[in-house]
Parts: structure tokens; C-alpha cells; sequence
């Protein structure tokens, strides 16, 4: 049985992939979760990703993923291998956005700060689509990065990028996100699981959200659906928000806080998302709820 090549040099060390063999899917998704446990080490323990910003890369798109509170680690190195395992070509950024290195729920609420950051990250989109004005872009936000992404988004006036991803996101339930809708071309998608709720529910109680609200974040119940929502203009840019579920166990997502960064669930479930092809099974089983643009946000 034929395999294909996996992982570029530089990075982990599961050199192959073969998608008819379950077993090497259960390798991929366990390796994957072991890692997590050296998150605390920061990227000491991420291998090199220069290459993957390289201008070959970059001619085909750009994705740019932001951290939580953690920074660069083996959490957000979960993603980044989930996507090139998905075949994805283009160029992935991981941009690390907090004040200081420590791990600290501290991040979370330098406004200031986040603000600044999310105009650099806006700045470097610009940057990219004036030398690749048909490259697509795409933003994956994880926790405290799913807030950032948010933030970014609203920095973009009238430039668009393709989606943006959020994954158990730190912001508050009743965020204006439908309002940033119209600054995508294909939506943004929101991955909630209530099995979350010690991290973005209690923990957000606490700390606050990136939003600074302190109260049960999106990633853990979905934004609220404001009455009158319906997803009835179809040719607009919706929001996806996808609950998690028991079928996802498969994918070595159980549900928690760090489910969604998972190399193989990023593999199967979010990778085809970026490259616009249907996701056989992703979410059997469940139904996304989906908004349209209400029309107060709806540009003349």
C-alpha cells in the first residue's frame, strides 16, 4: 500500500501518512495528544517552521494561527501539523501575540496591548495581499487567539480574507461577530463543546474574557443567536457554529479545551474547510447552526 509523505523536514517526526491505514490515523491523533503535555516548555520543544513561510508558500495562500495564553507550543504545533497533513500548501504563520512569555490568563486582559497586536497582524495581512492580491487568507484562532482573530477582523475595514476559524474561543457570547461576517468570503466557523466549561466558562468567569466580560465564553456555548437571526440570504458570508460531538472521539477530540488543536481532528475536520471541499462525515450526526448577515451590518 502506497504512502505519502507527511511532514516537511524541520518539524515532528512522523515522516509518513497512510490514509487507508487506521491504525497510522490512531498514531498521528495519539502522538499529537502526547505532546500537549510539553506545552508548558513553549517552543523550546517546536521545531523549526521557517520553510513553511517560504515564497513558493506564500504564492499559494497564507494561514495564520493564533495561540492562547500559551504562545507558541506543542498546542498550536497540533494545527499547524494537521494542516500540512490535510495537503495544504499554502504559507502557515504561527503569530504570537501576548505581552510576555509566561503562561498567564494575565493576556487576557491587556486590552491595550491586543489591540496593537491585532492592527499588527492586520498590517501584515495587508502586507501580503499587496504582493499577492489573489492569495486567500485565512485566520485559526485557539482560545485566547480565537478573541485575537476576532479583533483582527474588525481591524481589516474593508479588506476580506477567506474565513477565519475559531476554536473554544475566549470571547464573550454576545460579541458583535456577525457584524465582522462581510469581512469574509466563506464565513467564519465557531468550535464549541460545553465539555469545555472548567476552562472558557469558569476560567473566563475569573479571568475574563478577551473582550473582557466575565462570563461564559463562546467556546463553550456558541454565541447567542440574537431573535429575528435567520440564514435566509444564503449568497452572504454565514457563521458556522459546530458543537462537539461524540463522533469526533474518533478524531482524537474529547471535547476539552485542547480537542480542537488535535493534528488529526485539524486533519479531517478543518483542513477541508480552508480548501472548500466537503467534509465526508465531519459533522454527521449534528446540525451547524448558521446565520446570515442581519442587515443592520449589510454595507449600502
Amino acid at each position: 500500500m502506497k504512502q505519502t509523505s507527511l511532514i516537511e523536514p524541520g518539524l515532528l517526526s512522523f515522516r509518513r501518512y497512510d490514509h487507508d491505514a487506521q491504525s497510522t490515523k490512531h498514531r498521528f491523533g495519539m502522538r499529537s495528544l502526547l505532546r500537549l503535555g510539553l506545552a508548558p516548555l513553549g517552543r523550546r520543544v517546536v521545531g523549526s517552521q521557517e520553510h513553511l513561510s517560504s515564497i513558493c508558500r506564500r504564492e499559494h495562500g497564507l494561514i495564520i494561527v493564533l495561540p492562547g495564553i500559551e504562545g507558541s507550543s506543542t498546542v498550536n504545533e497540533g494545527i499547524v501539523q494537521g494542516l500540512i497533513a490535510g495537503r495544504l500548501s499554502h504559507s502557515i504563520h504561527v503569530m504570537d501575540w501576548r505581552r510576555f512569555r509566561l503562561w498567564n490568563p494575565l493576556h487576557l486582559a491587556m486590552r491595550s496591548h491586543n489591540r496593537l497586536q491585532a492592527e499588527r497582524i492586520a498590517e501584515h495581512i495587508r502586507t501580503y495581499r499587496a504582493q499577492f492580491p489573489d492569495g486567500a487568507v485565512h485566520l485559526i484562532g485557539h482560545s485566547a487567539g480565537a478573541g485575537m482573530a476576532l479583533f483582527v477582523l474588525e481591524c481589516l475595514n474593508d479588506l476580506k480574507i477567506n474565513s477565519a476559524i475559531l476554536m473554544a474561543a475566549a470571547i464573550s457570547r454576545d460579541y458583535p461577530i456577525r457584524g465582522l461576517l462581510d469581512r469574509t468570503t466563506l464565513g467564519i466557523w465557531n468550535f464549541y463543546s460545553p465539555l469545555d466549561l472548567p476552562a472558557v466558562g469558569l476560567g473566563t468567569m475569573l479571568f475574563g474574557t478577551m473582550d473582557r466580560r466575565y462570563a461564559i465564553s463562546a467556546g463553550a456555548l456558541g454565541f447567542r443567536q440574537q431573535a429575528g437571526e435567520q440564514a435566509q440570504e444564503i449568497s452572504r458570508p454565514v457563521l458556522h457554529q459546530i458543537r462537539f460531538s461524540l463522533h469526533m472521539v474518533k478524531a482524537w477530540n474529547f471535547g476539552g479545551h485542547f480537542g480542537w488543536t488535535n493534528a488529526e481532528f485539524v486533519r479531517q475536520h478543518v483542513s477541508p474547510l480552508l480548501k472548500g471541499e466537503p467534509t465526508p462525515n465531519s459533522f454527521s450526526g449534528e446540525i451547524p447552526q448558521t446565520f446570515a448577515i442581519p442587515s443592520l451590518f449589510v454595507k449600502g
